[in-house]
């Protein structure tokens, strides 16, 4: 759950959710006052992701890739094909099916935090999370490295 505020992390904790991400807008003032009045132990920032930029209902896959209608009839060309939006710039922005046959687009490179894990730390937060798209194994494993390093 994201959470911008101590009201809302105390909310979620009172609820039994084990850990909280703090909110992606937070400045570094935020987060700290944040982790002020609400243990940051309890936080767990995301580091790494592809940002989804837009989500929408019009299936691309079911649209292009098939003689379907909807989910019903379109066959699920998803579960077997990879979709990409090209930007003007010729950058590849990931389109990611969910399973109510909505797409999500993702921004092309994922943006990374890995530079601010160590102030982070200083504020208290000792629970990290990278969030992975389509990497493969291997660029999984560089990554994990990385971030351990």
């Amino acid at each position: 759950m994201n959470v911008s505020n101590e009201a809302t992390a105390a909310l979620m904790a009172s609820h039994g959710v084990g850990r909280i991400t703090p909110s992606y807008d937070l400045s570094w003032k935020q987060l700290a006052a944040l982790f002020a009045h609400f243990p940051a132990g309890r936080f767990e920032q995301v580091v790494h992701q592809h940002m989804p930029m837009f989500h929408m209902e019009h299936c691309v896959f079911a649209h292009t890739l098939s003689n379907g209608a909807d989910f019903r009839t379109c066959g699920r060309p998803c579960d077997s094909h990879r979709c990409d939006l090209k930007d003007r710039a010729g950058a590849a922005h990931p389109l990611i099916p969910d399973v109510g046959c909505r797409n999500t687009v993702f921004h092309a490179a994922a943006q990374s935090a890995a530079e601010f894990v160590p102030r982070m730390k200083e504020l208290g937060l000792r629970h990290f999370r990278v969030e992975l798209l389509r990497e493969d194994p291997a660029q999984t494993a560089e990554l994990l490295t990385r971030f351990q390093g």
